[in-house]
C-alpha cells in the first residue's frame, strides 16, 4: 500500500491552498491508502543559510520532515502563488529537507518520489505559474512529477460552506486526477 504525505506551502489558517490539499487528501483516503496530513505550522524553520547550517547543524524540525519524506511514497503539495512564484515558506522547507545532517546536499528524500502539485488563487490563473515553477524545481531534484495538476482559480467563490468546490466539473477533475496520481504512485512503488 502506498503512503502519501500531504501539505500546503501556506501557514494561513483559512488558506485556500490548504483547503484544496484537504480535498485531495480526503479522496486519497477513500482509496484505502495511508495518508499523513502535515501542517508546516508544526515545523518552524529558520531561513536557510549555510552559515546557520554550519554553526547550528540541521534543525530538529528539518530532520523530522526528512524522516516523514523518507517514509512516504507520494507527496501532494499545495503551492500558493506570490507574485507569480512559489512562496518563500515552501522553498525554504524544501531546501532544508534537501540537506543532510552532515551539512551536505542530500536529495535522497526526493529521488523517485511521486508528486502531485495543486494550487489555488483568487486570480483567474489559479496559481498555475507558481505550480509550474514548483514542478520544474521538484523535477530537477529527482521527483516523479504527475503531469496533471489540480488548479483552482477565483478562490473567493470556489468553495462551498462545507469546504467542497462550487464547480462540480472541477471537483470531478480533482477526483479523477487524485485517482490517477494514486495509481501512478502505486505502480511505481509496487
Amino acid at each position: 500500500m502506498s503512503r502519501f504525505l500531504t501539505f500546503s506551502g501556506s501557514r494561513r489558517e483559512d488558506s485556500f491552498n490548504t483547503a484544496v490539499v484537504k480535498l485531495v487528501s480526503r479522496e486519497l483516503s477513500k482509496l484505502s491508502t495511508h495518508v499523513t496530513d502535515l501542517s508546516l505550522n508544526n515545523f518552524e524553520l529558520p531561513l536557510y543559510e549555510q552559515t546557520i547550517e554550519n554553526s547550528d547543524g540541521l534543525p530538529d524540525k528539518a530532520a523530522d520532515l526528512r524522516d516523514l519524506f523518507k517514509h512516504h511514497d507520494g507527496l501532494v503539495i499545495g503551492c500558493p502563488e506570490y507574485n507569480g512564484i512559489l512562496p518563500p515558506l515552501l522553498l525554504n522547507t524544501l531546501t532544508w529537507i534537501s540537506r543532510s545532517p552532515e551539512g551536505q546536499p542530500d536529495l535522497s528524500m526526493f529521488q523517485g518520489k511521486c508528486v502531485l502539485v495543486t494550487s489555488c488563487s483568487p486570480g483567474s490563473l489559479g496559481g498555475i505559474r507558481a505550480a509550474a515553477h514548483l514542478k520544474s524545481f521538484l523535477s530537477g531534484i529527482g521527483c516523479v512529477i504527475f503531469p496533471d495538476m489540480v488548479i483552482v482559480a477565483n478562490a473567493f467563490s470556489a468553495f462551498k460552506e462545507d469546504g467542497g468546490l462550487t464547480d462540480e466539473n472541477l471537483y470531478r477533475k480533482l477526483i479523477t486526477t487524485t485517482k490517477q496520481f494514486h495509481q501512478l504512485t502505486s505502480n511505481i512503488n509496487a
